[in-house]
């Protein structure tokens, strides 16, 4: 029984890890598609700049090319744990901000095209247009493909923050020298259900973690704080 259960459990597990890199596939590819058809379509419009329309291509090629690799990469990193160490919490940042980029560009990107298409001014209004949203697509669209490579881990004796692209940066605080940890929300992640844990043991960047931009960060904060409490209550028994 113990053998089919782990089968099952292995299985679940294989199914999930493809499911969630399809789907990481699929969203590269919208993020790339728009501009590998604009591309295409601006090549068989007379008077479109062929030189244009290549950047397009160029831009949505490296957009699929960066997006498959980081999904085919995006394996998210989990820190060993040690003897005796247990896992409180695992996050990683909520994609609601790299959509909103996404959303956000939008408006200039289609009134770009409807300023080319169904208007006589020159190709300077409609490529500022196509700038500012291209500006603000690929900010969303960095913003989801880093947040593929992002974990936040919280144990029973540190923090860690790790970070995996070509590279891997962990950071960790052991809850020994930990001072303080804090919710830290705006207006508008109060509104979305979001926020950030901030932990820190000193001054300076590498002594503090920030758990940024998570869904509900409230439990997170909570779990560590009755953790603690509970160790300082088992060490005042056995005094």
């Amino acid at each position: 029984m113990a053998g089919a259960a782990g089968r099952d459990l292995g299985s679940r597990v294989y199914d999930e890890t493809w499911l969630a890199l399809l789907r990481r596939l699929l969203v590269s590819a919208i993020i790339a598609g728009p501009f590998l058809l604009g591309g295409g379509y601006g090549f068989t419009t007379e008077g479109f700049p062929n030189w244009a329309s290549t950047v397009i291509i160029l831009v949505g090629a490296l957009l699929m090319c960066v997006g498959m690799y980081m999904s085919l990469t995006g394996i998210v990193p989990s820190p060993p744990m040690l003897p005796g160490e247990s896992r409180l919490e695992m996050r990683h940042p909520t994609m609601k901000p790299a959509y909103a980029r996404m959303i956000f560009s939008l408006p200039f990107l289609l009134s770009a095209l409807y300023v080319w298409l169904y208007s006589a001014s020159p190709y300077v209004y409609p490529f500022v247009l196509f700038l500012v949203g291209l500006y603000f697509f690929f900010k969303g669209a960095m913003r989801y493909l880093r947040n593929l490579h992002v974990t936040y881990t919280v144990t029973d004796r540190r923090v860690v923050h790790m970070y995996r692209f070509m590279w891997l940066n962990t950071k960790e605080i052991p809850v020994s020298r930990i001072i303080s940890i804090s919710e830290a929300r705006n207006f508008f992640e109060i509104l979305t259900g979001r926020g950030s844990v901030v932990v820190s043991s000193g001054i300076g960047e590498r002594q503090v973690i920030k758990i940024e931009d998570i869904k509900n960060p409230g439990p997170v904060a909570d779990d560590y704080q009755n953790h603690r409490g509970q160790g300082h209550r088992g060490q005042g028994c056995r005094r």
